[in-house]
């Protein structure tokens, strides 16, 4: 499609950018943070059930001190990452009341969600786990 292409009717005539680095940020912010957040507790847990073990699975409990960083770093990301998303899904409404969301967007939502829901459950083991030992 060249670039003096006329928009078809009922589509709206700005462009929404496929790609927003601030979604992107976020949605690896959320991701990262989710991971560290549960390095000491169900990163662990979780690589032994898939069969990898060793002497350096130790070294991960190393991380504990910082996990509030971590799920304050994942909380940040999936604030402003939703925040964004929500922005470009209203921007991205035509007048008659259809929206069209990019793939982007929803790999970006998609990314926000494991990495909050990490976060989560890292909070949740860390609230339940002193109760069992």
């Amino acid at each position: 499609m060249n670039s003096d292409a006329k928009a078809l009717p009922g589509m709206p005539q700005e462009q929404i950018p496929a790609t927003d680095t601030a979604a992107k940020t976020s949605a690896v912010g959320a991701l990262l943070g989710g991971v560290l957040a549960s390095s000491c507790c169900i990163l662990p847990l979780a690589l032994v059930s898939v069969g990898a073990g060793g002497a350096w699975m130790s070294n991960l409990t190393a991380l504990s001190p910082y996990q509030p960083i971590f799920i304050g770093l994942a909380a940040v990301s999936v604030g402003t990452g939703l925040w964004k998303a929500r922005a470009a899904r209203r921007a991205a409404c035509a007048t008659d009341g259809t929206c069209a969301m990019p793939i982007n967007s929803k790999i970006n939502l998609i990314g926000l969600w494991v990495g909050g829901g990490l976060a989560v459950t890292a909070i949740v083991v860390s609230l339940v786990a002193p109760l069992f030992y």
